[in-house]
């Protein structure tokens, strides 16, 4: 008896029962695996903006093709958000510059409209101190609101600064100031996320394989034809693309190419192997 009642509260109740494997994964429970196929993948002669065959293409020291044209668009309009936003932050500073000098002249005000009070109406130096610090909070209040912004102005206001000990008057309740910090003056490669100037970019060349032979691009000195799993590199001083494995054994002994001297600092990785679904080279 007692074992059938347990098995009955494990089992449940009609039509509660626990899925089985194949149940659950005919539902979509668990990791879904999918194999990319090669037209899901970038080739290593692609622009990272365009996603097309680099036209006049460069690269970035850290070697991020681009097209020529598309990298100095993505730049000058990056140039252009930090215009206005300095346009927007200076203007925000002038702002709280002159509502920091008005508030010092209520200020000032509202100190000779006290010592006025005190010494014509007899009133305490208490009294007198807090008719000052009531004038400037509501002076403060009302210049948030774009109201007056003369003492004068409040001093004519009597009735409304008999109210302002209620804590529901909006001159007695804190009030956050969405400040603008100061906006970044530089500019970001948009595929690494790190600083970049168009001067800092490189032209490149590839040598073209010749025609007939399939591929595209090859090595200019083993003549090995790129695919997109070779290992590239750019060679700054001259922009040719060859091979890692040619770098190393050929261009770096003897320290130069086509005439010009080649340190290790010259070399930059291409890097290569995007796709639409993942982040580029583990970036």
């Amino acid at each position: 008896m007692g074992r059938g009642q347990r098995h009955s509260k494990n089992a449940g109740i009609m039509g509660s029962e626990a899925l089985t494997y194949h149940e659950k994964k005919a539902l979509g429970f668990g990791t879904v695996k999918e194999r990319l196929g090669k037209d899901s993948q970038g080739n290593y002669y692609d622009c990272c903006l365009t996603l097309q065959p680099a036209v006049d293409p460069v690269v970035t020291p850290h070697g991020y093709l681009y097209s020529r044209e598309a990298i100095l668009e993505n730049l000058l309009q990056q140039k252009k958000a930090i215009k206005r936003k300095l346009a927007a932050y200076e203007a925000q500073q002038q702002e709280e510059q002159q509502k920091a000098a008005e508030q010092t002249q209520v200020e000032q005000e509202a100190k000779l409209i006290a010592f006025d009070r005190q010494n014509h109406m007899g009133i305490s130096s208490k009294t007198a101190k807090r008719i000052e610090d009531t004038i400037a909070a509501e002076a403060a209040t009302m210049h948030e609101a774009k109201g007056v912004k003369a003492a004068v102005n409040i001093k004519e206001n009597e009735e409304k600064m008999k109210q302002l000990r209620a804590f529901w008057v909006p001159s007695q309740t804190p009030a956050s100031k969405d400040l603008m910090d100061k906006p970044d003056t530089n500019t970001y490669c948009p595929a690494s996320n790190k600083k970049l100037r168009l001067k800092d970019c490189i032209s490149v060349k590839f040598t073209p394989v010749p025609e007939g032979e399939t591929g595209r691009y090859m090595d200019p000195i083993t003549k090995d034809t790129f695919t997109n799993a070779s290992r590239l590199v750019v060679i700054a001083p001259t922009g040719d693309v060859v091979l890692e494995d040619t770098y190393k054994t050929c261009i770096k002994l003897e320290g130069e190419l086509r005439g010009k001297k080649v340190s290790e600092k010259d070399v930059i990785k291409l890097q290569t192997g995007g796709t639409g679904f993942v982040g580029r080279d583990g970036d």
